[in-house]
């Protein structure tokens, strides 16, 4: 195809790659959603998305601009054209839910701020625990009459292995990472990112803490356990997290918000084609044609010829006759 004059990169297409840059990223944040984390999934997703956009809103603005071949690239044009709002509602699905998100945003953040605070109580109730078995070792070397020296020592030594710097220095990350997170909003997609990450630090946590209670003193009290995995902070963090998912994963019917946006995004969209003139050799239109409303011409009147008449080849002359009388006029000859 030639390269036409008027084919020019104008305002319309600024407005319309924002509008497309804008549908990227809240497609991508949909598809993040929908697919619980998968940015490899929302990354190709706002490829294709890019790609059908591109194809049924610039092309045919391309093609309109076309400086050759008007009748077939017309065929081309119109079908793209008339066939835009049908991919674009397609492709908008993933943008759609987002605004899903959005309209429950309440729901999900508080949730989510709730449940990474719930883990905290996991550390209280560590320290209970900890603190509770220090409290019944000292009373059953108390009852075994055990010297105050050593008695002093194993409670010691006991209260080291439970809650000494390695806890300390597990619960500070623990918490300031809670703390960081905890503010997340659905604008930011990494929170599903978060919420993975809280769910494998919970266990992770856990297990530090049950390793740290797991050694068990040879003269505590029978029936003593290590720090249990099924504390109720931890149990209601992950079912919170659970049913936290269920809400973001699930498609619902498009809010009116995302409607009237979409709708504004495909005028947007529309703007370079708009703009766009059509070369003027064209009597192609997107709807029919220059030459479907034809007019008449109206006919020139015939010159008519020239009529001879007898008149105009009449002459007169007079002849003198030296012989007539006197008197006597010339005689007239027609």
């Amino acid at each position: 195809m030639a390269i036409n004059e008027t084919l020019k990169f104008s305002w319309g297409h600024i407005i319309a790659f924002v509008a497309l840059i804008f549908i990227s990223y809240v497609s991508f944040m949909g598809i993040t959603y929908l697919t619980d984390g998968d940015f490899l999934y929302a990354g190709l997703g706002v490829l294709i998305i890019n790609l059908v956009l591109i194809i049924f809103f610039i092309i045919p603005q391309i093609l309109k601009g076309a400086d050759e071949k008007f009748s077939r690239k017309i065929v081309f044009e119109r079908i793209l054209f008339f066939s835009a709002p049908l991919f674009f509602i397609a492709v908008m699905v993933p943008y759609a839910h987002f605004w899903t998100v959005f309209h429950n945003r309440s729901q999900v953040e508080t949730t989510f701020s709730e449940s990474i605070k719930t883990t905290k109580g996991m550390f209280e109730s560590y320290e209970a625990y900890a603190n509770n078995r220090i409290k019944e070792y000292d009373k059953k070397l108390a009852q075994n009459k055990t010297e105050i020296v050593h008695r002093t020592n194993e409670v010691e030594a006991l209260r080291l292995q439970l809650i000494a710097d390695n806890y300390d220095a597990l619960k500070e990350s623990a918490v300031k990472w809670i703390d960081n997170a905890s503010g997340a909003t659905v604008w930011n997609v990494f929170m599903i990112g978060n919420i993975k990450k809280i769910e494998s630090a919970i266990e992770n946590w856990n297990n530090s803490l049950s390793e740290f209670s797991g050694k068990i003193m040879s003269d505590e009290p029978n029936g003593v356990e290590p720090f249990s995995s099924s504390d109720p902070s931890v149990t209601k963090a992950k079912e919170n997290l659970n049913n936290l998912r269920s809400v973001y994963t699930t498609m619902g019917t498009p809010s009116m918000l995302a409607i009237g946006i979409g709708v504004l995004l495909y005028i947007l969209l529309l703007f370079p084609y708009i703009i766009q003139s059509r070369n003027t050799k064209s009597t192609f239109r997107l709807i029919g044609s220059e030459g479907d409303s034809y007019t008449p011409k109206r006919k020139k009147a015939k010159k008519t010829s020239k009529i001879d008449r007898p008149e105009d080849d009449m002459t007169f002359s007079i002849e003198d006759d030296s012989s007539s009388n006197e008197g006597d006029y010339g005689s007239f000859t027609m």
